[in-house]
């Protein structure tokens, strides 16, 4: 998988403008963690325009400098004068801003903005707080201390591998989902890592227990951290996955309103190889199997003997009667048949509802006593 990478908007009229865009490319490369894009360094088949739509739609930061293009004079008489930037740049801001709307992801952003150009078009309505230069070196010397607070980070690259595994477990009488992430280091021997594992603290309250590894807490989250301190100072090896931690969540033990929270939140889990960043998101409701309410055609049920419901096309997969009968209705599976002392049972993972589907039968042995035998 390839980093996430950086759009960079920067003239290039100039060779001077061309040699500060290929220098911030360079700066954000040597950063390590983003690769970039800069037309000037495109050398493909594709139209430019085609180029600069694609990349700026698939960006997780925008780096944009604003340089002094003429002068235009407003007013009836002409005495309103304005130094007027790019019309490329202004438009690459434009679209960038529109991409954040629409697609609701927020860009890692940083604007610079040429001594004395004025603001016009969308940039009046628009908060980059740019940062006026006047030299070419101003602007590197701000983008390194920025990029130090950048971490936006893909689940993979060349060199590491960051996952989440989720097994289904008991604590208890309750039903949980068993979180390890799991980091695979594919670079050379690392002696310094760690991984963060960011919780909903709703998915917690189940069990009052201190975490050793509880570092910090965030409003609503609970975070927890292992590092090469807490395993005994092992080098991670190449290809070698190694568990970072693991982590038991519920939430059967949870009233309605709190589940319905809950399933909309997420599970954070970072992570640092070296210099290296990982980062993957999770979402509670995919932890839980839970999926959108369904329509009620795609559904059979309920069967005689269990009460079960089922998808059409998965007749062998029961679904909780509790969850789908609920409003609106939820299509959960039921988790696998699971041997208890009362018999062979089925839990349902979000509701906690139980069935029974075999009872185990006690025999009853005669027992013929005669004290003087």
């Amino acid at each position: 998988m390839s980093k996430p990478h950086i759009f960079v908007s920067c003239g290039q009229r100039t060779e001077e403008e061309k040699r500060l865009g290929e220098a911030i490319c360079q700066t954000i490369q040597d950063h390590g963690v983003f690769d970039c894009f800069f037309a000037e360094s495109q050398h493909n088949l594709n139209g430019l325009h085609e180029n600069i739509f694609d990349a700026l739609a698939k960006s997780d930061g925008f780096i944009t400098v604003i340089h002094r293009r003429g002068n235009v004079s407003y007013g009836p008489d002409k005495c309103e004068p304005l130094d007027r930037a790019s019309v490329w740049i202004e438009q690459e801001i434009a679209i960038a801003a529109y991409i954040q709307r629409t697609a609701k992801n927020d860009l890692l952003t940083a604007a610079y903005i040429e001594k004395g150009v004025g603001r016009e078009g969308l940039r009046e309505l628009l908060h980059l707080n740019p940062l006026e230069f006047a030299s070419s070196d101003q602007i590197i010397t701000d983008l390194k201390a920025r990029l130090k607070t950048w971490h936006r980070s893909s689940e993979s690259d060349d060199l590491g591998e960051l996952q989440l595994e989720v097994f289904p477990g008991h604590e208890g009488s309750i039903q949980v989902k068993r979180l390890t992430p799991i980091l695979t280091n594919r670079g050379k021997r690392a002696n310094e890592y760690s991984c963060t594992l960011e919780i909903p603290e709703l998915l917690l309250s189940f069990n009052s227990a201190f975490n050793v590894l509880e570092v910090q807490r965030r409003p609503g989250y609970r975070r927890l951290q292992a590092t090469e301190k807490t395993k005994q100072n092992d080098p991670l090896l190449r290809d070698n996955p190694v568990k970072m931690l693991t982590q038991d969540v519920a939430i059967a033990h949870l009233n309605a309103a709190q589940q319905e929270q809950v399933l909309k939140q997420n599970v954070l889990v970072s992570a640092e190889i070296e210099d290296r960043v990982y980062s993957l998101t999770k979402s509670c409701a995919g932890i839980f199997t839970e999926t959108q309410p369904v329509q009620r055609e795609e559904i059979e049920g309920p069967d005689a003997q269990f009460g079960y419901f089922h998808f059409k096309n998965k007749p062998d997969k029961p679904l909780c009667p509790k969850c789908y009968q609920s409003i609106p209705p939820r299509a959960v599976y039921m988790g696998p048949r699971d041997q208890r002392a009362g018999g062979i049972m089925r839990f349902c993972p979000v509701c906690n509802f139980t069935v029974t589907e075999e009872v185990l039968r006690q025999v009853k042995r005669q027992i013929n006593y005669n004290p003087y035998s």
